[in-house]
């Protein structure tokens, strides 16, 4: 990844560390002649065997739950720089780069978590990272792997531990608890932290989301539609975290493009059962929208003219089709969606056929995921390609003076990589660019195709 104009080449020799690394680490020399060299050069960070539970805390894209351990809050800790920025030049140094001006990157990953989805994703992100290290030319990067162990007391130790080994640019942790507490800690020596939560609420203050929250889908999906002349919206869905922020910002965007959310539903559970009677209630109000327009001639605007479904899997494939089975017709009122109907099983969905959504491109996509597949002969976690980019934009951050770190997170023309474009606002919330997708006889088609240059704030 790299700034919209062309992408900087950057390689690197990768390091791992463990959680509470503080000054002695064993390096791996690159043998002369092999540079970059053919494998990752990597000490992974040591983990213990811990026991899947039950619930996975990664099944819901929002619901980023964890386990905290309370601990007092440093007061005064050896290597902080409360007041001034901090130049990390002088941090860890591996004998092969010495002399050289080393970028240092800290990737803080949940390894170790209670969670099997966790510490698979974890690994998957890991060699997404080294992946993108090996693909550069320039060695002048150094990536410290640390384990947050899937909980905010671990990520906090990671931080510190990261800031003290020298970090210019922490990226990570993933689950939203743990973005907070490394948040505190990097703030401490204004350390900018390039995190993969999808929660907004933890970016801002240095603390910038690599991430594809859905608020970004929504609001993309509603000022298409808007375009095309849709003033009158409809909203069903969940009684749950995600729900709640896909509701807030549909309502938004929809006053934004000056339209009117006419009618909503909410149900609490992810079956069919919960879902009958909302449903059933909004096809009653188009149905009635319906006569009202035919004795007035056809003057009366319709109730709706576009509904979100912001729903995905079994959960989508139960609520789409009760608004045909109660006469709504699809090829009528516009179906939306979010990234959740990014799944193969959507579009053997007869209902959904017409319907649009807003997601990354995956076509611009499939270059990595097939460089990954060869390298590593598996298939690409759901965010490993955002640790893919993270190098790049970390790189970037990381490269001059330590006060211009903020000032080139935010960097106007944004970045250009795998998952497309990405714009960090004032706020640290991304700028995304997404397609506009529609299910036509069962495929995906991009309809409008993601921006390449930055719009505006979201």
């Amino acid at each position: 990844m790299a700034k919209l104009n062309g992408f900087g080449h950057l390689g690197i020799a990768t390091l791992s560390l463990a959680a509470l690394f503080m000054s002695a680490c064993e390096t791996v020399p690159v043998p002369q002649g092999e540079y970059p060299p053919r494998r990752p050069v990597v000490e992974r960070p040591p983990v213990d065997p811990v026991p899947t539970p039950t619930q996975d805390p990664t099944e819901q894209p929002t619901a980023e739950k964890e386990v905290e351990t309370k601990q007092p809050e440093p007061t005064t800790e050896p290597g902080y720089d409360t007041g001034n920025y901090v130049n990390n030049r002088g941090g860890l140094t591996p004998p092969h780069m010495a002399g050289r001006d080393i970028k240092r990157m800290a990737l803080l990953l949940p390894f170790s978590a209670k969670s099997a989805r966790l510490r698979e994703e974890a690994d998957s992100m890991l060699k997404a990272a080294e992946l993108a290290v090996f693909n550069r030319s320039d060695a002048d990067v150094l990536l410290m792997a640390l384990d947050t162990k899937g909980s905010s007391s671990g990520a906090r130790s990671a931080t510190r531990s990261a800031i003290q080994s020298g970090a210019d640019v922490i990226l990570g942790p993933i689950l939203a608890g743990s973005v907070k507490a490394s948040a505190s800690e990097a703030r401490r020596s204004k350390t900018p932290l390039i995190a993969f939560s999808t929660d907004q609420t933890v970016a801002g203050n240095g603390t910038y989301l690599l991430s594809f929250p859905p608020e970004a889908e929504v609001k993309r999906i509603v000022d298409y539609v808007a375009t095309t002349g849709a003033t009158r919206f409809a909203y069903i869905g969940p009684q749950s975290e995600y729900g709640r922020r896909v509701k807030g910002e549909f309502d938004g965007a929809v006053r934004a493009n000056r339209g009117e959310v006419t009618a909503s539903e909410i149900y609490d559970g992810n079956d069919i059962s919960v879902m009958q009677e909302p449903a059933k209630r909004l096809a009653e109000y188009h149905r009635q929208g319906e006569i009202m327009a035919k004795e007035n001639g056809g003057t009366t605007p319709m109730s709706y003219e576009a509904i979100l479904l912001p729903e995905g899997g079994t959960a989508l494939r139960s609520l789409a089709p009760l608004f045909p089975y109660y006469d709504v017709d699809p090829a009528k009122v516009q179906f939306l969606g979010t990234g959740l109907w990014k799944n193969d099983e959507t579009v053997r969905e007869p209902a959904l056929n017409g319907g649009i959504f807003a997601a990354a491109d995956q076509d611009a996509k499939r270059p990595f995921l097939d460089n990954y597949d060869r390298t590593y002969g598996d298939e690409a976690s759901r965010l490993a390609s955002l640790a893919y980019d993270a190098i790049a934009v970390g790189a970037y951050v990381a490269d001059g003076d330590p006060r211009g770190r903020q000032a080139r997170a935010e960097e106007p023309m944004g970045f250009y990589g795998v998952d497309g474009l990405v714009q960090f606002n004032a706020d640290g919330t991304p700028n995304r660019g997404l397609a506009v997708y529609q299910i036509k006889n069962g495929r995906f088609v991009i309809i409008d195709p993601a921006p390449k240059t930055v719009v505006g704030p979201s």
